[in-house]
């Protein structure tokens, strides 16, 4: 495994008003526009900083909402380098094998989409880690935060803000604060913990099929747990079948199950019922976690929504 570095991609999509072939928008929806990293040493302390601008081949104009999100101006997507260097020089700054850590999923798998795009070979090879579910396990003890804004975290952890949000750099940079400041207080708590122990279970393999979806409809009155117990379920990376044992979570609305693929080890299987459908359907979802797997409770009349307040607030008369 090579170094951890943590990355922050701005991306740009199809704007309003402007055709784009289907085709071409199918294999890229989002651009990468900016790149922002920064690499670890073996303690999670920055390093060295990396940073890029990008410009666009296919989503040439600005889309309405990125551009008021990030600042970026339709004259600002005139200036940067092809992606084909900006990804090589990332590459040549992160090292070989490295482990793109990123507030959430969704970069490595844009990062991805965009090297395919791009048609270039051979394919490089990274791992990913999502930081956002790392500090919400590790940090709030929870896997309802994996919608956590990097702000919320920041406050959360006691965190400086000052540098600007929704600038490549400047977020990779308070994602890997974040990163360090959470582990480093696990390993502080945990004796025997280090950070290649802890982070171990947080890394996933973009380059994987990790999820499956399936729309089913069930026979009037059917029952949905016996018909989920009753049936087969396959790896969405390998296709090896398998059984589950479901538990309802929400009464007659959710339900969840894992099963274990012999390669790909726990498999996450979320069924939840179809709203406004003239006949019984349930949505299924088979996927691969992309960290520890963490089982919802079953709701009950007495659970009541996780809320975070802060003890050091000025309380209110």
């Amino acid at each position: 495994m090579g170094a951890w570095v943590v990355i922050d991609l701005e991306w740009n999509s199809a704007a309003r008003g402007v055709k784009v072939d289907p085709a071409l928008a199918e294999k890229m929806m989002f651009e990468i526009i900016e790149i922002g990293a920064v690499r670890l040493d073996d303690q999670l302390q920055i390093a060295e900083r990396f940073e890029r601008r990008v410009k666009p081949t296919l989503y040439k104009r600005i889309q309405h909402h990125i551009a008021r999100v990030t600042n970026r101006t339709q004259q600002s997507l005139q200036h940067g380098v092809s992606f084909e260097q900006a990804f090589g020089d990332l590459l040549s700054f992160s090292g070989p094998n490295p482990v793109f850590c990123s507030w959430g999923t969704s970069d490595a798998e844009v990062m991805l989409a965009n090297v395919r795009f791009h048609k270039i070979t051979p394919e490089p090879l990274f791992k990913g880690l999502n930081v956002q579910a790392v500090f919400s396990n590790l940090a709030e003890g929870t896997s309802r935060g994996n919608q956590r804004s990097i702000e919320y975290a920041l406050d959360f952890l006691r965190l400086k803000k000052d540098l600007p949000f929704h600038e490549a750099l400047s977020d990779a940079e308070y994602a890997a604060l974040i990163l360090q400041r959470v582990v480093d207080q696990e390993c502080k708590e945990e004796e025997g913990e280090s950070v290649d122990s802890l982070l171990k279970p947080y890394i996933f393999d973009p380059f994987l099929n990790s999820q499956t979806d399936e729309r089913i409809e069930l026979q009037k009155k059917e029952n949905v747990l016996d018909y989920l117990d009753g049936r087969s379920y396959a790896c969405p990376a390998c296709g090896r079948e398998f059984k589950g044992q479901w538990t309802e979570i929400k009464p007659d609305k959710s339900w969840f199950s894992k099963g274990i693929c012999p390669l790909h080890g726990v498999i996450e299987m979320t069924a939840k019922r179809a709203r406004r459908t003239k006949k019984p359907q349930i949505q299924l979802r088979i996927r691969i976690p992309r960290g520890p797997l963490v089982e919802p409770i079953p709701e009950t009349a007495e659970s009541e929504p996780f809320i975070w307040i802060d003890p050091e607030a000025p309380v209110r008369e």
